[in-house]
């Protein structure tokens, strides 16, 4: 663990995941606070990553991502990633983070199982959470809620 710009790790993900982003016409729109936290900089971009490879796979071509990262009220950061895909089928909500369990992406066929249930170890490492579920907004598409 050591100390780190958030916004900054969570950028470099941003800039990493790029290319497979345009490959696609995928827009990645970023609008991020500013806040040091201690934690694991592979590990924890790491679980970034993976949680942006999902949002990409299940978005539609020439669609657009959101990433949204602040600081609450209770000190806690919150990175909210808000993609235009199908949405999460109702059977699969209790499942999403088992290890091997991986929905079928429009583009790529089956993951390994393995991204979503990373990101719930490396986040509970960091003393945190992660809540994925459909966008509350009424829009089609996923929300993940790293905090």
């Amino acid at each position: 663990m050591q100390p780190l710009a958030l916004e900054q790790l969570i950028g470099q993900q941003i800039d990493l995941m790029r290319p497979q982003s345009e490959r696609r016409q995928i827009q990645l729109q970023a609008e991020l606070q500013p806040a040091r936290i201690e934690a694991d900089a592979l590990l924890l971009g790491q679980a970034i990553a993976n949680l942006l490879d999902n949002a990409i796979d299940f978005s539609p071509a020439g669609g657009q991502i959101e990433l949204q990262g602040r600081v609450l009220a209770t000190g806690d950061y919150q990175l909210t990633i808000l993609d235009q895909g199908p949405g999460i089928p109702d059977y699969a909500q209790t499942r999403l983070f088992e290890r091997f369990y991986s929905l079928p992406r429009p583009h790529t066929g089956k993951s390994t199982g393995l991204g979503l249930s990373l990101v719930r170890e490396v986040v509970e490492r960091h003393q945190g959470s992660i809540a994925l579920h459909n966008r509350p907004d009424g829009q089609s598409g996923a929300c993940a809620e790293l905090r």
